[in-house]
Formats: structure tokens, sequence, C-alpha cells
């Protein structure tokens, strides 16, 4: 089994309070992982420590096998990781396609002057990016409004530009903090379409948190649950289903699809 991602034994924990509790599970490259659990179980933390946001307090992540826990989020862009935000974390001001190049500069190697001054090696570059850029454009469908400022746009379009602008940086791993909340369901049916095809035609190993069980069970090919900071689930969706911890702790007789 091919790991990109493994967490082994990590506690992050804020002075007295444990956000995570020797928390272990690995994810397999290529597939779709998700994370679940109720509201303040350690989720969005797990993926701020994967990202670089946070410092575990104990533990080790280690990355297509190397340890990453003491690495600066830069360099973990570097590696192939990216990040999506629960809350929306865009230029308002600016529109579509400027926040999506924003983002992808980070990838640039020329120099602090190359995002303006492209001439000799740095114009090489912002070609190869800007293609990047409109590739994402394209399969996120984002054509028509490309020039549109960003907080014009409906909630619903706002995340998608927000997963947009992580999947512009080409990662090999995609971290996508609940990007279906406040959707429509006809919103967040296109958003599992282009979750799936972040896996299937991307090749992309997606870490997922989302809240709707349904869509988690029909996308993931292993989850992880978290309560209270510890990992009380780990497997397949059918294995998750039937794990009674999970059952007592999260999805609940009643709700057990």
């Amino acid at each position: 089994m091919n790991s990109i991602l493994e967490i082994e034994k990590m506690s992050l924990q804020f002075g007295g309070v444990k956000a995570l509790d020797n928390v272990s599970f690995h994810i397999v490259k290529g597939e779709i992982f998700s994370l679940i659990g109720p509201n303040g179980a350690g989720k969005t933390s797990m993926l701020n420590c994967i990202s670089g946001l946070y410092q575990p307090t104990t533990g080790s992540i280690r990355y297509k096998g190397k340890e990453i826990v003491n690495m600066k989020p830069y360099n973990r862009t570097k590696l192939g990781i990216a990040r999506a935000f629960q809350n929306i974390a865009l230029f308002a001001h600016m529109s579509v396609l400027d926040n999506l190049k924003l983002g992808r500069h980070t990838l640039m190697h020329s120099g602090p002057l190359s995002g303006g001054l492209y001439v000799g090696k740095a114009s090489k570059e912002e070609i190869k990016h800007r293609r990047k850029v409109e590739e994402v454009i394209e399969f996120l469908e984002l054509q028509d409004i490309r020039h549109t400022p960003v907080g014009t746009l409906p909630y619903g379009l706002q995340k998608r530009v927000e997963v947009g602008r992580a999947l512009a940086l080409g990662p090999e791993l995609i971290l996508l903090d609940e990007p279906m909340a406040g959707m429509n369901n006809s919103e967040k049916d296109l958003m599992a379409r282009f979750i799936l095809d972040m896996h299937e035609v991307m090749d992309t190993t997606v870490v997922l948190i989302e809240h709707d069980l349904g869509i988690v069970m029909n996308l993931s090919d292993h989850i992880a649950v978290l309560d209270f900071g510890k990992c009380i689930g780990f497997g397949t969706p059918d294995d998750i289903q039937k794990n009674q911890d999970v059952i007592k702790a999260y999805i609940g007789e009643e709700t057990v699809i």
C-alpha cells in the first residue's frame, strides 16, 4: 500500500485543552480520504497541522516518507501540499483570474520582481503558470466569471474559487475544509463531481472534511473519525457504518446510511 501521508501518534495541545490526542492514520496516494466527526472534534486542527499552520505538540507527519512536522507551510506547498479553507480567504476586490494567479505565483522561482517584470526566465515561467491557471478555470467551469470581482459572486461560486486557488498550485495532496458548506443541493452535487475528477482525472489525493454523510460515504475510499480529539474509527465507508463507537458518538442509529 503506497501511503502519501502518515500521521503517527500526533497530539496538539493549547494550554490544558487537547485538540488532538494521540491520533494515527495513513492516506493512500490517489484516494479520496474523508475526515469526519462532530463540531470541535479536531478536524480543522488536523488540517492545520498537515499544512503547517499549527505545530503538533507531539507526533509525526510524514509526506511521501519525509518527516515534515518542523517544515514551514511554504516549503510544504513546494512539496505538493495545498489547502482550501473553510472560511473563504480570497481577495474580494480582485477578479477570479487574479485570485488564482496570485495563488499560483507562490511557486515562481525567478525572484520577487517576477510577478510584474516578465522578461527572460521570468517570462517563460509566467507563461507556464498562466497555462496552469487556465486549466483550473476550465476544470472548475469558471470561464464566464474569470474577470468578475470575487466579492460580487454568490457564496457557492466563491467556495469554488477558493478550491480553485489551491488547485492552481498543482498539488499532489489537496486539503479541502468543508468545501460544500453553505451550498444548496445542486451546488453540492457539482462540487462532488469536481472532487471525483480531481481524484480520477488529475490523480490528486484528496483529504476532505464534510458533514454531509451521504456525500462522504459515496465519495470516500477511506474515512477517519475524530471525537474530542481522538480517532475513534478508521477504515472504508462500510467499516465506518458498522463501527459501534462511531455510531454512538457521531452517526447515530437513525442516520446510518
